[in-house]
């Protein structure tokens, strides 16, 4: 689809994006990308959760999160924390500009994103959070980043094609080789400073974070991980340390890899998410 191209204002930071309308009465979906990705991750053709939700009435927003895409690079301190602090603000205005109609929001974040996503469910917001859906993301690493440490936390690193067939990706039965070259334009250099918490302070941070969150939780992590843990058991495990939240669906995504949405499985799970979605909202709103 032709998604419109935003720039919201938060103070002196700008964050852009890609927006497409929906039908009234419908929730927002915000979208976050993962690391090493811009807003187009959401809405590459063929494999775009925009166009499903579009088709199903669902007005969408994938955003650029600060430093990637047209989206002002944080300075100083660069964390999720500060990440969700800007998104925040962004999607507020947003909201105040767009959907002060809408019923409500559903965040919907991939990896890093995804951790993102839950510093946002987990903290104060001006504008009202119906659930929040995140694939790509556990706090039980397969890797570390100690050899990122020593570099500038302002720095950037651009995945090679290697890396991302070996972590986002994975096994070759398990996607079209074609969808790397036409996801090429989602791709961004991911910034040193979100590869070193991503493998350590949120692994810690995660629990805490996941007890506050006091709206519907839906949660996917592919069979086949590059950088997670990915069994039922440590799905589960992530799913029940949602302790406040009403409802919980924690599940492994069998045949998909780290990039859930760019597998043969990923159409098949953008309408999980969007049944999860329709489920925040009832008949009479």
């Amino acid at each position: 689809m032709t998604a419109n191209r935003i720039t919201l204002e938060v103070g002196d930071i700008r964050i852009t994006g890609l927006e497409a309308p929906g039908r009234p009465g419908m929730p927002l979906l915000a979208c976050l990308p993962g690391g090493g990705y811009n807003a187009s991750y959401f809405d590459v053709p063929g494999y775009s959760l925009m166009d499903a939700a579009r088709r199903e009435g669902f007005p969408v927003v994938s955003l650029d999160r600060p430093g990637y895409g047209g989206s002002t690079a944080l300075e100083g301190e660069i964390s999720f924390r500060r990440n969700a602090q800007v998104l925040q603000a962004a999607i507020a205005e947003l909201w105040r500009r767009d959907l002060p109609n809408a019923p409500g929001i559903v965040l919907v974040g991939h990896s890093i994103g995804g951790a993102i996503a839950l510093h946002l469910a987990a903290g104060a917001r001006t504008w009202p959070l119906l659930g929040v859906s995140v694939t790509g993301i556990h706090d039980e690493s397969q890797r570390t980043n100690d050899a990122l440490k020593s570099q500038p936390s302002a720095s950037t690193l651009e995945f090679s094609r290697e890396h991302l067939l070996r972590f986002m990706y994975g096994p070759e039965d398990t996607y079209d080789p074609s969808v790397l070259d036409i996801a090429n334009h989602a791709e961004s250099p991911v910034p040193i400073a979100e590869l070193v918490e991503v493998a350590g302070q949120w692994c810690t941070d995660f629990a805490g974070i996941a007890a506050k969150i006091e709206v519907p939780v839906h949660y996917g992590l592919a069979e086949h991980e590059g950088f997670w843990h990915s069994s039922d058991e440590s799905v589960a495990a992530f799913g029940n340390a949602f302790t406040a939240a009403p409802s919980v669906t924690a599940r492994r995504i069998l045949g998909g890899g780290h990039n859930i949405d760019h597998h043969y499985v990923g159409a098949a799970f953008h309408k999980e998410q969007l049944e999860f979605a329709k489920g925040l909202v009832s008949p009479a709103q």
